[in-house]
């Protein structure tokens, strides 16, 4: 698993979509993309960001992981770095996913933050819920829980059709709602995102990603 359980390809934006269901396997990926998008806002000044990370999933269904990407916050801030671990179950046809998330970020030492999740997909459709646990600056936990589904349609053998619709809840207001829409080809993607229900943020973008994994 990688920060893809909330995106379709690596910094696609549809952030972390399916987590691989190999056992007792071991992954690393690559990415390259013309703007890291993250529910719907961009983490990298609308500029070409680069990433990286790692897996481990035991044929317990345990599974522990990091991805680091470059960021551009305009302050001092150049990369982010995240560690995950949680555990997966396949039950009826239906894949459940609980785990848990850190958010680090290099040159600011008050933007770490950490949320719990839980997912339930069955075949291209999945649901999940992310909630605040804490953060640096002050956050505690549930101030904020992002809603979010998605859905996979084959349009030919090559080409997948990814839909997404995230809502973001803060206890402290700011609600925004964001959708997008990506065409996956290989290992290629092309997304447009569209954010709403917050006019500091309310904004369209498009990113076109690449990314590759190695597994063994």
């Amino acid at each position: 698993m990688n920060k893809n359980i909330f995106v379709a390809l690596i910094l696609g934006g549809i952030a972390f979509s399916t987590v691989s269901m190999a056992s007792d396997s071991k992954s690393f990926n690559l990415g390259v993309t013309s703007n890291y998008l993250w529910r719907g806002v961009t983490q990298s000044d609308d500029k070409v960001s680069l990433s990286g990370g790692g897996d481990y999933n035991d044929n317990s269904g345990l599974y522990v992981g990091g991805w680091a990407a470059s960021v551009d916050f305009n302050d001092d801030t150049n990369f982010e770095y995240d560690f995950y671990t949680g555990f997966q179950k396949e039950i009826n046809g239906i894949n459940f996913d609980i785990g848990y998330i850190r958010y680090g970020y290099q040159g600011e030492d008050n933007l770490d933050f950490s949320e719990v999740y839980i997912r339930a997909s069955f075949n291209d459709l999945s649901f999940a819920v992310s909630t605040l646990l804490d953060s640096d600056t002050g956050g505690d936990f549930s101030d904020s829980t992002y809603y979010e589904a998605s859905y996979d349609y084959p349009l030919s053998q090559q080409v997948t059709m990814s839909i997404h619709g995230g809502f973001y809840d803060f206890k402290d207001g700011g609600d925004y709602q964001d959708f997008n829409i990506a065409l996956n080809y290989e290992n290629f993607s092309l997304m447009v995102s569209t954010l709403t229900g917050n006019d500091a943020l309310e904004d369209t973008l498009i990113a076109l990603s690449y990314s590759k994994s190695f597994s063994f």
